[in-house]
């Protein structure tokens, strides 16, 4: 990736989106989704009220931008170790890395809760060429990765583990999806009740993921 490719003008439109993003996040370390203003949001970020709308249409937006940028780097890191071949370590790889990308557990409940608010999919939204160079300097190929949602993805490599023999053919890709983006965030609210000595969410993710896989006679092959 280069800047050279970009103009100034899309630079600076790319830094006052990440800008309007990380506002959004650094409130939520502390705060409600609920509680959080677009006032406070654009104070943070240092814009003004009219600027904040042309990046985006309303506060959710910047919640689903933020879910794009962490699966986008989830899907890059999990990519790099894992083989082409092993659609079930990918999802592995991919949900671990997601609970990982984000140390400040009331941030990802937030998200959860802000999500759970919705009453219809997430627009369609896609993190371009030079908000990921910025966001992610160093991250060589990511500017090839497709912008996907969660499902989408999922869906995607349960398809490619039925292919590939490490799921039965009559799976229910559907019903495996649903099942998977509950783990994802039961998985992460449960933790948060869990004895201290036992609040680890990469172990429990590999357990409850071992479960739905032994459940419908499926492999995650390693090696």
């Amino acid at each position: 990736m280069s800047r050279e490719k970009h103009s100034l003008r899309e630079i600076k439109h790319a830094r006052t989106k990440i800008a309007i993003m990380k506002a959004m996040v650094a409130a939520m370390e502390k705060a409600r989704y609920d509680d959080i203003s677009i006032k406070r949001i654009c104070r943070d970020a240092e814009i003004s009220e009219g600027t904040f709308f042309n990046y985006f249409p309303e506060k959710i937006d910047i919640v689903h931008f933020f879910i794009h940028t962490l699966l986008l780097k989830a899907i890059w890191q999990a990519q790099r170790f894992v083989p082409e071949r092993h659609k079930l370590l990918l999802v592995e790889a991919v949900m671990e890395n997601l609970a990982g990308s984000i140390n400040n557990a009331n941030i990802m409940y937030q998200l959860i809760a802000a999500m759970m608010d919705q009453r219809e999919l997430p627009k369609r939204g896609g993190v371009t060429p030079i908000e990921r160079e910025l966001l992610f300097p160093g991250c060589a190929g990511i500017e090839g990765i497709r912008d996907t949602g969660m499902e989408e993805f999922l869906t995607k490599c349960l398809k490619g583990a039925v292919k590939n023999g490490e799921i039965p053919k009559n799976a229910n890709i559907d019903d495996m999806v649903v099942s998977l983006v509950t783990i994802l965030t039961g998985t992460l609210l449960a933790t948060k009740f869990a004895d201290k000595d036992n609040n680890n969410i990469v172990y429990h993710f590999k357990r409850q993921l071992a479960i739905l896989w032994n459940g419908i006679g499926g492999t995650a092959r390693r090696g």
